[in-house]
């Protein structure tokens, strides 16, 4: 059983539906006369055009009250092209992308002090790409692992260095003859 679908249909039977491809240009005309509208009215106020503010204005102008979705403004091609022209924030949106991909920072940090600003350093961070944060944190967990193990090292040996002072504390403090007399030696196997 095979089903009538847009992806399976054969050109003839496509071609039986000329009502369906005027519904698609009516629909795309009034996503673009739509965009074009609310852009206009957003310059007129002096606000910033940006796709959630063309959505959130196109309902207020479109008659029917349901306005353009964000995704509507980006799949048609007009529409998209006339809210790029207009749209400062995408513009200097761009410009920064391609600024900060140019910028590379180290991964490791270089001084890090108890005292330091946070904010400025939420700031550098604010503008570093997504990449060279991943790397910069994969550095610190590397880091942040070596020092795990080297306190764990350092601990063993405190504990270690514990029990041969008290071994020697022992050891150094005279036996009571009244609990026991002398204690006896411990000898070793003889291996030849």
């Amino acid at each position: 059983m095979s089903h009538d679908s847009p992806s399976n249909a054969t050109p003839q039977k496509r071609a039986t539906r000329p009502w369906l491809k005027s519904y698609h240009e009516a629909r795309r005309r009034r996503t673009v006369d739509l965009v074009k509208a609310t852009v206009d009215h957003l310059l007129a106020d002096g606000q910033a055009v940006t796709l959630e503010a063309i959505a959130t204005r196109s309902r207020e102008l479109d008659e029917r009250g349901k306005g353009i979705k964000k995704a509507g403004i980006l799949g048609n091609a007009e529409a998209h092209a006339y809210y790029r022209k207009h749209s400062v924030t995408y513009r200097s949106g761009r410009g920064q992308q391609r600024r900060k991909s140019k910028v590379h920072v180290s991964a490791q940090p270089s001084r890090i002090t108890p005292n330091r600003d946070t904010q400025r350093v939420r700031q550098r961070y604010l503008q570093q790409t997504k990449d060279n944060l991943v790397e910069r944190l994969i550095a610190v967990e590397q880091e942040y692992a070596a020092c795990q193990q080297q306190l764990a090292r350092l601990q063993f040996e405190v504990l270690d260095l514990q029990q041969r002072l008290e071994e020697a504390a022992h050891k150094s403090q005279p036996s009571s003859p009244g609990k026991g007399g002398k204690k006896a030696k411990a000898t070793r196997p003889r291996t030849t």
